[in-house]
């Protein structure tokens, strides 16, 4: 392993001057917050500078005010958990990344012939050209705010939502992972479930889970709101869902090793100074995660993106919006979360220059 399993000292405080500017930008976006988000939750370490953690604004509208000690979900942050396990794995033996479904999975390959030749690298890297089911199951849930989903359906829908590209071509896709999940599943005799949480616990994190099925948050919890922009958007899916409907009580088994986690501000920001999971793994395995394609979620490599000096990762559930980002060159971390669908979409603009 490369040095300390996560770097950040959570023992060194920022100055007050930067507290004060990170407090002064958060409350600027909960007052002006594009989605009306009620919460948010920040965590920012510096090796020069040290670490704060905090949080703003309400975890529950009309109730509780937001804590660090919070639970909410992660969304795709868990890719990040996923595919640092589906690598470690690599480095077992157990697969190779230029693997395909068909030397895996033969029986998965024989139900979807189409992705056979699929590899190890193509499921993680987002290259592998499948369809997305995430939007078809976004607006399930929206009728059916209780619908559970099997990782089979979710596959078959995201194998049914849209034309198969040729293998190679970039396109973001949840459906990849779900693929890994199952392919690991007839591999080994460990759920995915328990690979993430495997992960989470090398990585010490204490508050962080991804179900084998929906169960509430652990207290206390940020209850999760659908938003304004949402809100805006479902049209005559679902006209009794307004921004401030609360989620917190809907099932979240549609998003599973793709999306299906939860986790604190504190456990996020020790993730990043995993740097998403690199410090668990070894050198060579880190330099072919860090080889990245350019889709149309960015420069995007095996569970991670690179943004200029930064690699991160964003994660969004119904209800929730979080994201995690290292710095490999100063050391730097920033973790942020909100409980409203869309709240991230300014949250950077509002508090970016004070935390990166």
């Amino acid at each position: 392993l490369l040095g300390p399993i996560s770097s950040i000292d959570k023992t060194k405080p920022m100055p007050a001057a930067t507290k004060a500017a990170i407090d002064a930008a958060a409350a600027d976006f909960i007052g002006s917050s594009l989605d009306q988000a009620p919460g948010l939750w920040l965590a920012v370490w510096d090796p020069k500078k040290g670490y704060y953690e905090q949080a703003y604004g309400s975890a529950v509208i009309g109730g509780a005010t937001a804590t660090v000690a919070d639970h909410f979900y992660i969304g795709s942050i868990t890719k990040t958990a996923m595919a640092t396990a589906v690598l470690q794995q690599v480095q077992a033996g157990t697969l190779k990344l230029t693997d395909t479904v068909k030397n895996l999975d033969p029986r998965l390959a024989k139900k979807y012939p189409s992705i056979r030749q699929i590899t190890v690298t193509q499921l993680l890297s987002m290259t592998s050209g499948i369809p997305d089911y995430a939007d078809a199951a976004v607006m399930i849930m929206a009728k059916d705010p209780q619908h559970r989903f099997t990782r089979d359906q979710l596959i078959a829908l995201g194998m049914s939502s849209g034309k198969q590209k040729p293998p190679g071509s970039g396109g973001y896709s949840t459906t990849n992972y779900l693929i890994l999940g199952h392919i690991l599943r007839s591999l080994i005799p460990r759920s995915p479930e328990a690979l993430v949480n495997g992960v989470f616990r090398q990585a010490g994190m204490k508050q962080s889970r991804l179900p084998l099925t929906t169960r509430p948050l652990p207290d206390p919890a940020a209850h999760g709101y659908v938003g304004v922009l949402w809100a805006s958007q479902l049209g005559d899916t679902n006209p009794s869902l307004t921004p401030t409907s609360d989620v917190s009580t809907w099932a979240f088994e549609w998003g599973k090793e793709g999306g299906g986690a939860w986790s604190t501000i504190g456990d996020l920001a020790t993730w990043g100074g995993t740097c998403l999971g690199n410090s668990l793994l070894p050198r060579p395995i880190i330099a072919e995660r860090l080889r990245t394609t350019k889709i149309d979620a960015g420069l995007y490599g095996l569970g991670i993106i690179r943004q200029g000096d930064w690699l991160a990762h964003g994660g969004q559930a119904i209800g929730y919006e979080t994201n995690v980002a290292c710095n490999p060159k100063t050391g730097a971390v920033v973790a942020t979360a909100v409980n409203s669908t869309y709240g991230k979409v300014d949250v950077d603009s509002a508090i970016g220059k004070a935390a990166y």
